[in-house]
């Protein structure tokens, strides 16, 4: 893991911190030229089996996160998957999808660009999870706040009692 280039990235970050998530979507969104949605999962499986996922297309990037955590607890898994679009990770060739069920009349080009990985314990992970936990580290607020102003006032706030 590169922390130099990965303290590289997170000092581009060009937003006032703390931000809000949305904030944050919106700087990227328009860095990118691409549409960035969050998008709760709505699957009703047991909620420690949810993750967060990034679909990537080429018009937009869909962060699915679990509506069920705790604001910040939303805020670390976003901010993981918008960690893997930072670093340019493109995700795991060899992925293959399977002859099952589930896959059924699915185009098997379309899950490949939305799955990407296979194996979560790799270096791309670790980064992404560093770079993620810092980013979420520069957040407050719930994913749909949209007044990052607020939050910033409350730390001035904060730091005056210290």
């Amino acid at each position: 893991m590169d922390e130099i280039r990965l303290q590289r990235i997170l000092h581009s970050i060009p937003l006032t911190a703390p931000w809000t998530v949305a904030e944050f979507t919106t700087y990227l969104s328009a860095r990118l030229g691409k549409r960035l949605v969050l998008d709760p999962w709505r699957v009703h499986v047991p909620s420690v089996s949810r993750c967060g996922a990034l679909w990537v297309t080429e018009r937009e990037l869909v962060v699915k996160y679990d509506p069920a955590r705790s604001p910040r607890g939303q805020r670390q898994e976003i901010m993981h998957e918008m960690g893997h679009v930072l670093l340019e990770h493109r995700g795991d060739d060899s992925f293959e999808v399977t002859d099952s069920l589930l896959a059924e009349g699915l185009d098997p080009r379309r899950v490949r660009e939305i799955m990407h990985r296979r194996h979560f314990d790799s270096t791309a992970e670790q980064e992404a999870e560093w770079l993620g936990t810092h980013l979420a580290g520069l957040s407050r607020g719930r994913p749909e706040d949209l007044n990052g102003a607020s939050h910033r006032a409350a730390s001035l706030i904060e730091l005056m009692w210290r």
